[in-house]
Formats: C-alpha cells, sequence, structure tokens
C-alpha cells in the first residue's frame, strides 16, 4: 500500500472536522516563513554541504589580504566556517577571479544538493517538514531562500555571465543549470516520451489558481494562471536584439543572448553543453520563451552550424543537446517545425540517420562508449523526426530512411548485445523506430477511404499535409509479428512458462518500452482500418467489404503465443507470483506489483499497448465476421480461430477483471497524491510543473505521479473495454460488485488526471453518468435509506425520462465547469510601479491574463500549458452542481461579489442542482458499501465543505425545496450530514476534543487550537457575510420553512463557533 504523507484520510469524519493546522495567529504562509527565515545563516563547504562551526577549526589570519584567506566571510563572525549563501554571493562579485569561480562553484553545489534532496522527499511533504536524505536541513526552504530577492543570486548569476573568463562563466552556468532542474526535467521528459500513450508535453512555466469565487461556490479549481507576465518574457512585437529595447530586455531575454554570444566564440565543451541545456530549459518554460529563442535567428543558426561543422569529429554530448533543443522548438509551434523542414536544418541536423548498419556485428565494434552516444544522437534524431511527423512534416523522408532503420526494427541476437553491454541502447534505437512508425501510422488514410480527410489532419494542419501510404504497412506490420513471436525467447523456458524470464533482471528491461512501442505502433495501423462510419455499418446490418490479411494474422499470433488467458484464473493470487503467471499480461501486472520505477512504468504502458490492440481486432473482427465465416464454416477453425471469432475481449474477460482489480486498488492508493501538492497558493513552494520550481519530491512532476497517471489512462481504457463487453453475463450479485467498482474507479480517475489527461476525466464521465449507472445509483439510495433508519422513506421513484435528464445535465455541466479552457479576452492591464524608465509589473490574482498571453493554441498541438484550464480537479468537484450560481459556460469568471448578479436564470440553476443533489446522495450510498481498507474519494472531502453546499444552493430561494422529489432528496443528504457531525461530536467529549486539538508545530515548537468547523479559513475570509446573506434570504423567502431553517441555524452557529475560536 502507497503511504502518504497529506491530510487526506479515508474518512471525511476527522478530515472535515481537523485540517490544515498552522500557527495560532495566521495559516500556513506564516510557517513557511518562519522555516524559509531559518536557513539564512545556514553555512556550507564547498561541496554544498552544510558546516558546523564547532567542528572546524580556522587558523588565524588577517582579515586584510583577502588573497591569504580561503574563506572570505561578510556578515557575522569572521572566523566561522564555511559560507552563507549571501556570502557566497557577495565572494561571486569578487575582483579576484578564482575567488569568483570558487563562490559560483560553492553556489552550484548547495543547490544541486537541495534540489537532489527535495526529488527524493515524498510527493506532498511539505508541510511535515520530511527530508528523506538529511533531515536536521529544510532544503525545500533553503532552495526559496536561495532563489528570492534577498540573495540577489539571480543577478549576480546575470552579471557572472559577461565575465571574461572562462571559468567564471562555466561556473555560473552550472549554477544555472541547476537552478532551472534541466538534467532532472530532461530525465523526467524522456520517460514522458516513452510512455507513447499521449504525444503532448507539457510547459514548466511557474502558475497559479485564480481566487475562488462566490459564484463557484468558493469550490477550488480555478483557472490556472501564469505567474510572471509575458512582458517580462518579451515584449510583444520587438525584437530582441535591436539596440532601443536593450533597456527593457528581461533575464531570460539576456540569458538567450548571452547564450548566442557564447555559442559564437567557439567556448569549450563543458560550457557549450551547459548553455544549449539552459536554452532546453527556457524553450520548455512557456510558448513566449520559445518564441524568445526562435525570434533569435542566429541563436539557432549558430546552434546548427556548430552540429554540421564538427561532423567529422564523432558524436559528443553537445551534438546530442542541439538536436534535443530543436526538437523542443519543433514541439511549441507547427510553424517553427515548418521553418525547419524549409531551410534544410531538419535535414542537417538528422543526416546520422541515412547511415545504414547492415549487421548487428557493425556496430559493435564501435565499442560500448561509442554506441552509447550514438544511440543517444539516433534516438534524439528520430524523436526530432517524430514530432515533424506529428506537425505533418517529414513524412515523405520515409522511403529514404526505412533502409538504415531495418537491422532496429528486427528482434536482435540477444547474447551479443549482453555480451557487448549495450542492450540497452540497442532496445532505445528499436524503441524509437516503432514510434516512428506509430506518427506515421497516424497519417494514413482509412483503409476503406480514397482521400485523406480533414478530420485526420491535426488541428491547426495546412492542406498539405503529408500522409503515409498504406502500400508501405504490410512490411512493417510483419516486422511487428516478429516481435510477438520473439517473445517466446525472451520469457518462456523450455518447459513452458516456470518464471524463468530475462525480465526479472533489470537490465532486460528496456525491451518492455520495444514491446509497448511495437503495440502502440500496430493499435494505430488497426484504427485507421475501423471504417469512419462504424455505427451507420451496424444499423444497417451491413459488414466491412473485405478485412486486411494482416487484422485476423496479428490477433491468432497473439493468442498463439500466451499473450492472454481464456481460462477462468484466481484473482486473489493474479500477478503475484511471477512463477505461476498463466499469460504474459499477467506476467506484466505481477512486474508492475514487484518492480522498480522504469520497469513499473513500462509494464503499464506495455498493457495499455496490447489493450488497445485487443480492442481494435476484437472490432475489426466482430464487424468483419459476418462476412468471412457461415456457420457451417466455424467447424473447420482451430481453437484459436474460434476464440478470435467469439471475441477476444469476450474470451479472458476473467483475466481483464483481474487486471482490472489490481489497477483499481492502485488508483486507489495513488489519487493523494495529486491532491497534496497545490497547498500555498502562490506564496511558498510553487505549485507548479517543472522539478526546479521547488515542490516537495517533484511536484506535479515527480515520477509518483506520472506512474500514477499512467495507472490511471490503463484503467480508464479498461473501463473503456467493459463497456463493450457486456458484464451482463456476469451473476447479478457480481454484476452489482463490478458496477459499484467502476464508479468507486472512475472516481478516482477524476482526481488523478492531469492537464495532459482530459480524455481520462471524459472517459470517467461517460461511466458515471449513462442511464445504467444513474438506475444502480437509485437502487443503493433506496437500499441506503432503509438501513440507516432515521430517513425518511420516498413515496415516490423515478422514471426513465428522470435518469436520461440527469445524465443529459450533469454530463453539460461537468465538462462546462470543469473541462472547458479559458476564452474571455476581457481586457485587463497589469498593475505598474514606475521607477525611472522601467516598468515593475505584477499579476493581481483575480487579474485575466487572457488577453496578454493570448496566442493560436492550436499551433501548439503537441504541448500543453496548465494555464487557461483547471486539471486537476479539486477533491470535491462532484458539489459543483449544487454550488455553481451561474451558467457553467463562464463560471469562475465573475468579479462582482453581488450574488444576485449571478442568478441570471435560476431555473437552469434549479435543474442543475436537482439532478446534482440525486448524484451526490447516490455516491454518498455507495461510499457505504465499500470496503473500509479502501480510500473513498466521497468520504474524504471535508463534511464543512458537503454542509456549506447545502447552504449554497438556498440562495436561489426556495425552488429546491418546492419540488416533492428534490425536497425529499435534500432532507436525506441534510440529515445524513447531520448524522456524521453528531456522531464526531460524540466521539470526542470536550476533554478529548481539547488534547486532540493541541498540536506541536515542529518549526516553531509552539502548539495552536484547532477551530472545530473552519468556515473563515477553509471557505473564504468572509464567510460571515455570507452567512448574513442566507439569513435574509431565509427572512424573505421561506415563510418559515422547517428544512431551509435547520440549514441556515447550523450554518450559523458553527460560523459562530469558528469565529470565537479565531479570537
Amino acid at each position: 500500500m502507497v503511504t502518504t504523507s497529506s491530510n487526506i484520510t479515508k474518512s471525511g469524519l476527522d478530515n472535515g472536522l481537523e485540517q490544515n493546522v498552522g500557527p495560532i495567529n495566521g495559516s500556513l504562509w506564516n510557517a513557511w516563513r518562519q522555516r524559509v527565515e531559518a536557513v539564512r545563516d545556514l553555512r556550507f563547504s564547498l561541496d554544498g554541504a552544510v558546516v558546523e562551526n564547532d567542528l572546524v577549526q580556522i587558523p588565524e589570519t588577517s582579515c586584510d589580504n583577502v588573497a591569504e584567506r580561503d574563506f572570505l566571510p561578510t556578515q557575522g563572525d569572521l572566523d566561522a566556517a564555511g559560507y552563507t549563501i549571501k556570502e557566497a554571493v557577495a565572494l561571486s562579485r569578487s575582483t579576484i577571479p578564482g575567488q569568483r569561480a570558487l563562490a559560483l562553484h560553492l553556489l552550484a553545489s548547495v543547490l544541486h544538493k537541495a534540489l537532489h534532496n527535495i526529488y527524493l522527499n515524498p510527493v506532498g511533504s511539505t508541510l511535515v517538514n520530511n527530508n528523506k536524505v538529511d533531515s536536521a536541513v529544510d532544503w525545500e526552504a533553503l532552495w526559496a531562500f536561495a532563489l528570492g530577492p534577498e540573495p540577489e543570486l539571480i543577478l549576480s548569476l546575470r552579471m557572472s555571465l559577461d565575465d571574461n573568463h572562462n571559468s567564471v562563466v562555466l561556473a555560473s552556468a552550472k549554477a544555472i543549470q541547476c537552478i532551472l532542474s534541466c538534467d532532472l526535467n530532461e530525465n523526467f521528459f524522456d520517460f514522458l516520451e516513452k510512455t507513447s500513450i499521449d504525444a503532448k508535453d507539457t510547459y514548466t512555466a511557474p502558475i497559479f489558481q485564480s481566487k475562488r469565487e462566490i459564484d463557484v461556490g468558493f469550490l477550488h479549481g480555478g483557472y490556472w494562471k501564469y505567474s510572471a507576465k509575458p512582458s517580462n518574457i518579451l515584449l510583444c512585437g520587438d525584437d530582441i536584439v535591436e539596440d532601443e529595447t536593450e533597456g527593457m530586455q528581461t533575464i531570460q531575454d539576456d540569458i538567450v543572448v548571452a547564450g548566442q554570444i557564447l555559442l559564437q566564440i567557439e567556448p569549450a565543451a563543458p560550457l557549450e553543453e551547459c548553455m544549449i541545456s539552459i536554452l532546453i530549459a527556457i524553450a520548455r518554460h512557456s510558448p513566449m520563451c520559445a518564441n524568445v529563442i526562435m525570434q533569435c535567428q542566429r541563436l539557432v543558426q549558430t546552434v546548427v552550424h556548430r552540429f554540421t561543422a564538427n561532423n567529422n569529429v564523432g558524436v559528443y554530448p553537445s551534438k546530442i543537446k542541439s538536436v534535443c533543443l530543436l526538437k523542443v522548438l519543433a514541439q511549441s509551434d507547427r510553424k517553427n517545425c515548418g521553418q525547419f523542414i524549409e531551410n534544410g536544418i531538419f535535414q542537417a541536423m538528422t543526416w546520422h540517420l541515412y547511415q545504414i548498419t547492415y549487421f548487428l556485428e557493425q556496430w559493435l565494434k564501435l565499442g560500448r562508449e561509442n554506441c552509447k552516444l550514438s544511440s543517444a544522437l539516433m534516438v534524439e534524431q528520430l524523436h526530432f523526426w517524430e514530432v515533424c511527423i506529428q506537425n505533418g512534416y517529414g513524412v515523405s523522408y520515409f522511403s529514404n530512411i526505412f533502409p538504415a532503420l531495418c537491422l532496429w526494427l528486427n528482434p536482435p541476437t540477444i547474447e551479443k548485445l549482453v555480451e557487448n553491454n549495450v542492450l540497452s541502447e540497442y532496445a532505445a534505437i528499436s524503441e524509437e523506430a516503432y514510434l516512428v512508425l506509430e506518427s506515421l501510422a497516424r497519417t494514413l488514410p482509412n483503409f476503406y477511404s480514397q482521400k485523406c480527410l480533414s478530420d485526420r489532419i491535426a488541428e491547426g494542419a495546412d492542406d498539405n499535409m503529408e500522409t503515409w501510404s498504406w502500400s508501405h504497412v504490410g512490411p512493417m506490420v510483419d516486422l511487428a509479428m516478429k516481435w510477438i513471436s520473439f517473445k517466446s525467447s525472451l520469457i518462456d523456458s523450455q518447459n513452458g512458462m516456470k518464471g524463468n524470464s530475462v525480465f526479472c533482471d533489470k537490465s532486460f528491461s528496456p525491451f518492455l518500452w520495444v514491446y509497448s512501442a511495437v503495440m502502440h505502433m500496430l493499435s494505430r495501423v488497426l484504427e485507421r482500418v475501423i471504417p469512419e462510419d462504424t455505427i451507420g455499418l451496424q444499423e444497417d446490418g451491413g459488414h466491412m467489404p473485405c478485412l486486411p490479411d494482416f487484422v485476423p494474422k496479428v490477433g491468432l499470433e497473439i493468442i498463439r503465443n500466451g499473450f492472454l488467458s481464456f481460462e477462468c484464473v484466481n484473482s486473489a493470487e493474479y500477478g503475484t507470483n511471477w512463477a505461476g503467471c498463466s499469460s504474459f499480461i499477467e506476467q506484466l501486472c505481477s512486474s508492475r506489483q514487484q518492480s522498480e520505477f522504469e520497469t513499473s512504468l513500462a509494464s503499464v504502458c506495455c498493457l495499455h499497448g496490447f489493450f488497445q490492440v485487443f480492442i481494435f481486432i476484437n472490432n475489426l473482427i466482430q464487424l468483419a465476421k459476418a462476412g468471412v465465416c457461415n456457420p457451417s464454416q466455424v467447424h473447420n477453425f482451430s481453437q484459436e480461430e474460434n476464440i478470435l471469432a467469439r471475441g477476444i475481449l469476450m474470451e479472458s474477460l476473467f483475466e481483464l477483471r483481474c487486471v482490472f482489480s489490481i489497477f483499481s486498488k492502485f488508483v486507489a492508493s495513488e489519487w493523494h497524491f495529486m491532491q497534496s501538492v497545490e497547498v500555498f497558493g502562490r506564496g511558498g513552494p510553487a505549485p507548479e510543473v517543472g522539478l526546479g520550481w521547488g515542490s516537495s519530491g517533484g511536484g506535479f512532476w515527480s515520477k509518483t505521479d506520472l506512474l500514477a497517471q499512467t495507472d490511471a489512462r490503463l484503467l480508464s481504457q479498461l473501463l473503456e473495454i467493459f463497456q463493450i463487453v457486456s458484464i451482463k453475463v456476469l451473476p447479478l450479485t457480481d454484476e452489482r460488485t463490478f458496477t459499484l467498482q467502476m464508479i468507486h474507479s472512475a472516481l478516482g480517475l477524476c482526481l488523478i488526471a492531469g492537464p495532459r489527461d482530459k480524455v481520462i476525466v471524459e472517459k470517467a464521465l461517460d461511466v458515471m453518468l449513462q442511464v445504467p449507472m444513474f438506475k444502480y445509483l437509485d437502487l443503493c439510495i433506496q437500499r441506503f435509506i432503509q438501513g440507516n433508519g432515521r430517513m425518511k422513506l420516498y413515496g415516490w421513484e423515478y422514471k426513465e425520462d428522470d435518469y436520461q435528464f440527469f445524465s443529459k445535465t450533469l454530463a453539460s455541466h461537468f465538462r462546462n465547469r470543469w473541462l472547458s479552457n479559458k476564452k474571455t479576452l476581457k481586457a485587463l492591464s497589469g498593475d505598474r510601479t514606475s521607477k525611472g524608465s522601467v516598468s515593475l509589473e505584477t499579476i493581481p490574482e483575480d487579474m485575466d491574463t487572457s488577453n496578454v498571453m493570448c496566442q493560436d493554441h492550436s499551433s501548439t498541438l503537441l504541448v500543453m500549458e496548465w494555464a487557461y484550464q483547471r486539471l486537476p480537479l479539486p477533491m470535491h468537484w462532484f458539489l459543483s452542481p449544487i454550488s455553481t450560481l451561474c451558467d457553467s459556460k463562464h463560471a469562475g469568471l465573475g468579479r462582482d461579489c453581488d450574488i444576485q448578479n449571478f442568478l441570471q436564470d435560476p431555473s437552469d440553476i434549479l435543474e442543475v442542482a436537482k439532478a446534482g443533489m440525486f448524484f451526490l446522495l447516490g455516491l454518498e450510498a455507495i461510499s457505504t458499501f465499500i470496503s473500509e481498507d479502501v480510500a473513498s474519494p466521497v468520504q474524504s472531502v471535508p463534511l464543512i465543505w458537503k454542509l456549506h453546499s447545502l447552504s449554497i444552493i438556498l440562495l436561489i430561494g426556495m425552488a429546491v425545496l418546492e419540488e416533492e422529489k428534490s425536497r425529499d432528496v435534500y432532507e436525506s443528504l441534510q440529515e445524513l450530514y447531520g448524522q456524521l457531525l453528531d456522531k464526531t461530536r460524540s466521539k470526542r467529549r470536550p476533554e478529548t476534543i481539547l488534547n486532540m486539538s493541541i498540536n506541536l508545530l515542529p518549526e516553531t515548537g509552539k502548539k495552536c487550537d484547532v477551530e472545530f468547523l473552519r468556515f473563515e479559513t477553509e471557505i473564504h475570509e468572509s464567510y460571515s457575510t455570507f452567512i448574513d446573506t442566507l439569513v435574509e434570504q431565509y427572512a424573505a423567502v421561506s415563510f418559515g420553512d422547517l428544512i431551509y431553517g435547520r440549514q441556515v441555524a447550523k450554518s450559523k452557529k458553527f460560523s459562530f463557533k469558528s469565529q470565537l475560536n479565531m479570537h
């Protein structure tokens, strides 16, 4: 079971009453400020380690002669050992070059050690200050202080880039490289690219969420915004190299210009590698930063020139990074990719791909180090080509490059690779080659169509987008099938599957990535075979005119090589013992549960590719079955052919359910991580992507979250499979149990999905909002009310039309409320504080920045921005139907706090609220039937938010209580939350509450009280104003309604207690 240090608990009772413990006078921000201030006086040695003053004796020297001193303190004790951050920054401005280089080296070491320790911290451990490696140092606070305004580190680093001593410039570049966490970020991007599940990367710019508004009931989950104004990056409409803009450039602009100058003077290899790494990090920051680099044309030309000028020297790291830089620029904007193709830059940077290696021995003669470098370069070049293909360019190069790829597309001789210790390098090239083929398969016209239709072209592409030819597909499928057969030599022993698999050895796990790429390539090809009008074809009772021969061949090869089990399996032991696995799918599940990160991630990606292939083969065979066979032919089929004809998914239903059970447990234990990252808003550790911004464990971009999101995608795919394969073949009890698991899993998926995973939320909503699911929720509500004893039984029942209305209403609401992108172009300007000729600009939290960041988002097809969208969802997202007081499309965009301005059409709000209350009561009901050892997303939502949501909907008046059904549902929710509140209060006697509410803060050692219900701190600081409005509404429209009055009384009572505790 995965553990987490967040405040989320399995039960919403405790979490609803006691959380976010902080100092008496303030919130988490004060505690964080104290932590940052505490690291100001820490002293460090040259290797970045903290120095204890009482352990180091410094010889007496004269303070006047700095040339004779190894240490140059500028504050505090002059004889203290080591340097503080501020002292090191001051020393970096010394008149002695050696001291400048030494100080910068020290700063880079400190930052590197801090980043390393932060990365090893558990995700979401910021609050508990749990340093995994060195518990004596608060590395997150140290990182924040070093990059803050007080030490002026950034300014010193920028000045050092202009130094005339190469050692100083190199030390400065290494420090900047560490600040931007270039290596860690690139390592993460490498894993992201390997998954091949989603082609989109994500920008790393710091972001924050807009503040909560009354029109959305103060719910969390506002639109994300950039922390920096775009004018801090690039002056719109101006060229950054023009003299008249020199005085208004930003630090990042200066780094780009400095990089251009340094590369033009032919720096040493280490400095060149550092500068290109920094440029890559800047290009990954945001669309504006990528645009900065592209507008500096001489910089791009210099990078290409230095790459091509050293063709005879061999492969070295800066060449690899140069290709990576152009790849990132091509990803950021399709126009950049077009320029690289038209100007011949792509051909110049990928000429190695045309060099044919005929035999494996020819490559092995290069030696291990050269094989390693050539492999890394080829992988980057292939990925550069893949990006161009995804943008609609470079497809025509296939015929010329394919001969050079033949060696890598075929299964190798394992013994030779192991003997030369280059198995990983070979597998990396093979994997990327098949990912290129997958991208080519995306451009295929439909197999039954004679033209490339517009919906097959990437959004933003022009009419001249290149397409691949079906004449090339057959040989590629044959090569892929060799890998399917090759599995037996990798995994099966001579006596069958007895667990003697080379995949048990970590060194062979790279081949899992190859199988993942092969399967994803096959799935893309099969996808292009499915007729475009499949629904119409089924309704008309027709069948496909002809089925390509490779479709049944692939299916039969998969069945014959034991990829799936078609027998009943023991679900309790499934995937727990590699030696007892009955199929390759089970072995991959075992590998996911028992292996380290990379092997686990590769196993999940393999499973995703396999299931995608299974889905398409199953659908194609079923569509074509009427045309390819008749009852008299069935008797002549082999066992494998009969399985294929009956349906590969239906025949493996038992194994699919076992896989679903395993990954539903993974998701249930992982969604906490995504909910524990964004804590401080705009202050403290930045709650955004990018390891270098100080987020514990890497924040949203930790390996933990990447694996969780990959698990979620696989579980989402399994939910899609069970929509294809009817579970009605199961006994009624098993069917209802499985339906409960599907809904619970879908809720977990919604909490894991990030900006790249919008499709996961859409599929989860499709599962939960189906009419049969509402029927099941209704059944659970009836069982729950009957078993409660204190709730009133309903004298009415819902009809089919009601379920359909709920499904349609909530589907529209949730998509508009949570999945829509911000499109408003309201012209607002930032606050400007003038000082001389320089304007310092900031972004208020309630400012709409879409006007200044507006650009053609369709051109950034391959890269996602965190800004302008809401994912990941807050834990209480399902409360939005009864907490939103305006049209869902405009939720969170209001700026006027007058509540009446939001009630444009109360009738629409009422209909959404009715559906939302039924959905909420159904979720509460099914959460009581879930095992206690499984964390429920519904029960983990603090009770305070549920009580508050029942109050919010009353602002529209008595309408929700006037209709019988909605009134009874509202009363049931009110009674349920009242029971939970009473149950929690009864468990805490006054003295027990006092003892449990005293918490010791690790940062200060002080005690603080926990309020009973924190309306003011949890929901909104002016919550008393909201309560006053609710009371006035009750007096004006309720006519003494009992249910309305009970809700007002509860809100008023506990809000008043909260205010007393605060004072």
